[in-house]
């Protein structure tokens, strides 16, 4: 058996204290198509940091624990307490196996409670290694893995030791394969990185990696966004420029359903979708609900080339944000049960908007912060919504434009580590800070 000893979260704070990383206000326009509502506000933005790490273990293939007992907290996932709430939520994993090899993480403490954490040990280890993290919703992997990319290059001019690229393994390999060809383009090369899948159930031990900071994720003080919006940005530009266009193809409306979800679906779909078809007699309708299944290309062309797309938001949205055509009116019907500050926000900063249909939960309501209720659209509003939508679509009003006047530049999107500093016996860490004008 392996033991170590819990002693704190590091994450951001840590890295940005010692690399004098620069944290500015970025402003966004929140504007919504549906209601005309314009709101100006800020959130955090800073480049992306890095943390260089000499040995420790993977615990469920998303989360690093180092040898001296520190933990990635925030800016290296969704949000910090996410992350000990998934660690103590996944310590059921452990198979009572008296041949196993056990690697138990003491004092550690969920919800003021103190535990011991134990996962079974991989006997895969893995070394020189870029660890990317994730999990199997395409909207975060967008907002928060998919960007990180574009730092392939830098790092591997700096660390030309690292051999691999590894995610969680349940991250499906064509999202890998997608990102990484994207950032190839872009970078006008091959990483020639082997990428490797770590176990979501065990612990992998590893040594020699660097761990990427998330591009959008929680903060801790105030719950709100933060990004690396300009690293967001530039990967949705390249991820549009790889586009096939169809511009001889005839006009379409494309529905992204979620008929086949296990929650959050539309019930009165068919009523929509006949309101769609009546106001929009002259366009072909495209209805997905198994979008997921066709290649990430494909997927890319359906949303991009679409004349006016519909979405039942979900674990997509951040990914259909990225391809959403300029001038093309963009519907996201969602729920009242969640405040859907991170996808407007997303959607804001990247320079776009949507037309926010908020559907009522429908029967008793969930308990479950993972599992939302079915909801039911409000009839009369979606049509009027999608008559005001046919007068964008017939060029009789011009689509509204959002004009930044942001003040987060640079000569160039990243440079490289300006250094490394210790955090710790067994830690180093390292920021990629955005050079000044």
């Amino acid at each position: 058996m392996t033991n170590l000893k819990f002693k704190k979260f590091f994450g951001i704070k840590e890295i940005g204290q010692q690399q004098n990383t620069v944290y500015v206000n970025y402003p966004y326009t929140y504007f919504d198509l549906g209601d005309s509502t314009v709101i100006n506000d800020q959130f955090i933005a800073h480049a992306p940091a890095l943390a260089v790490l000499n040995s420790g273990w993977i615990l469920d293939g998303k989360f690093i624990i180092t040898d001296d007992g520190f933990i990635l907290g925030e800016g290296f996932s969704w949000s910090e307490p996410n992350v000990a709430h998934d660690i103590w939520r996944n310590r059921k994993k452990l198979e009572n196996n008296s041949d196993t090899e056990i690697l138990t993480v003491e004092n550690f403490s969920y919800d003021k409670v103190p535990i011991n954490i134990s996962r079974e040990i991989d006997t895969e280890e893995i070394a020189d290694t870029i660890f990317f993290a994730g999990f199997d919703n395409l909207s975060h992997f967008m907002m928060e893995i998919a960007p990180k990319s574009l730092l392939l290059s830098k790092i591997l001019n700096k660390q030309p030791l690292m051999k691999n690229i590894s995610f969680c393994d349940l991250v499906p390999k064509k999202w890998v394969d997608y990102t990484l060809k994207i950032a190839e383009i872009i970078s006008a090369e091959k990483f020639g990185l082997a990428t490797k899948f770590i176990n979501s159930n065990k612990a992998v031990r590893f040594r020699n990696l660097i761990a990427v900071s998330s591009i959008t994720y929680r903060s801790l003080i105030d719950s709100k966004l933060r990004m690396s919006a300009q690293e967001a940005q530039f990967f949705c530009r390249h991820m549009q420029k790889n586009i096939v266009s169809s511009k001889n193809a005839n006009p379409y409306i494309l529905y992204l359903s979620r008929k086949l979800a296990s929650h959050r679906r539309t019930v009165n779909q068919d009523n929509l979708i006949k309101i769609i078809k009546n106001v929009y007699p002259d366009l072909e309708f495209v209805k997905e609900e198994k979008i997921h299944e066709l290649s990430m290309e494909d997927q890319a062309n359906l949303i991009f080339n679409a004349n006016l797309v519909v979405e039942e938001g979900g674990g997509s949205t951040g990914f259909t944000s990225n391809l959403i055509r300029k001038g093309v009116p963009y519907v996201c019907i969602t729920t009242t049960q969640r405040a859907n500050a991170a996808s407007s926000v997303y959607l804001s900063a990247l320079g776009k908007y949507a037309a926010w249909v908020f559907g009522d939960p429908v029967g008793k309501l969930t308990k479950s912060p993972l599992v939302d209720n079915d909801v039911s659209v409000n009839e009369d509003y979606f049509k009027d919504l999608l008559v005001k939508l046919s007068f964008y679509m017939q060029k009789k009003i011009s689509m509204p434009k959002i004009v930044f006047n942001a003040k987060y530049k640079s000569h160039e999107l990243y440079t490289t580590a300006e250094s490394v500093n210790k955090v710790g016996s067994g830690v180093s860490v390292a920021s990629f800070n955005k050079s000044k004008k």
